[in-house]
């Protein structure tokens, strides 16, 4: 009974090994020096014939190749990251974005799915960043797509979340402006109905911004809802994104900037987010993901040089 509880204990220590192994060598390039097996034994926690037996599971079935040259260490001659890949706890990597309403979006999806081609991976759809944060908090989903603001205040409040990219201004979207039913006005007035979306960190704060003061409704309602609101007349005002105006025009409804006082670059500009401490996961990331190439084939997309797919 003994040998066999024993047995099961290797197996199951084996298992993880090669999990986390696996996971580590999805980061590396070919031609890269592996660490020792020390580093790995003391990075696992496991002996050093765990890490052995899980090498050698990885060599046997086809997804990694190494060449010994003495003294100079052990280098990568080739590695299959769909193999690595099938040999990790998590199969699949998943992301979560924004709807993809506008092309900004779409392009943005785009320009994540392009740089990750090489693995098995796979982007949902939600609204509201403190549900997507949530998701990765709990390890349902390994990154999410939201705003600097909403960032920074989730990990102000305690969420184990961290930034992993920052993508700059106006890489979420444009801006934010004011949408008002009745062209008349110019901005917030008493005894208005303002949208007001708690699950929006940004549409909540802005929101709050500029409602400070007046004598105001405000109606939950998803952020999502805010035209066809103002349309039938549920609500009188609503936060919203610049670019679906431009693409969509909305002429019923009268568009308002903005002030700096109520606004800032952290609202329009776009951050990947990972559990904090996860070294693993943003190493493998970083070797895929290129700033500087997102926001090219974002651009691309926003100015319909390049068709979206996601």
């Amino acid at each position: 009974m003994g040998y066999e509880v024993g047995k099961s204990i290797l197996y199951q220590k084996t298992g993880l090994a090669k999990s986390l192994l696996a996971l580590d060598l999805l980061s590396k390039n070919t031609g890269d020096r592996i660490q020792p097996i020390s580093e790995y034994q003391e990075k696992f926690g496991v002996s050093r014939g765990t890490v052995q037996n899980a090498f050698t599971y990885l060599k046997e079935c086809g997804a990694v190749k190494l060449e010994h040259h003495g003294h100079q260490g052990t280098y990568i001659e080739k590695l299959d990251y769909h193999k690595l890949q099938e040999n990790c706890m998590r199969k699949e990597l998943l992301g979560i974005m924004p709807l993809p309403y506008s092309l900004t979006y779409e392009g943005f999806a785009t320009a994540i799915y392009s740089e990750l081609d090489e693995l098995n991976f796979n982007m949902a759809y939600a609204r509201g960043a403190v549900g997507r944060i949530e998701l990765v908090e709990s390890g349902t989903y390994q990154f999410a797509i939201c705003s600097r603001y909403a960032a920074e205040q989730s990990i102000s409040s305690g969420k184990e979340i961290e930034i992993a990219f920052d993508f700059g201004p106006g890489s979420f979207l444009s801006k934010h402006v004011l949408l008002l039913a009745d062209e008349s006005k110019d901005g917030i007035c008493d005894g208005m109905k303002v949208a007001y979306d708690s699950k929006s960190l940004d549409q909540s704060r802005i929101t709050d911004n500029i409602v400070k003061g007046k004598k105001i409704t405000l109606i939950p309602i998803r952020t999502q809802q805010t035209i066809s609101a103002l349309i039938d007349g549920t609500i009188d005002a609503g936060v919203w994104n610049y670019d679906d105006v431009l693409e969509n025009h909305h002429d019923r409804l009268k568009v308002v900037s903005l002030a700096e006082t109520d606004y800032n670059n952290s609202f329009s500009t776009a951050v990947l987010v990972i559990k904090t401490g996860d070294e693993a996961l943003k190493a493998l990331l970083k070797k895929y993901i290129s700033v500087e190439r997102v926001l090219g084939i974002l651009s691309e997309v926003r100015e319909k040089r390049r068709e979206p797919f996601f």
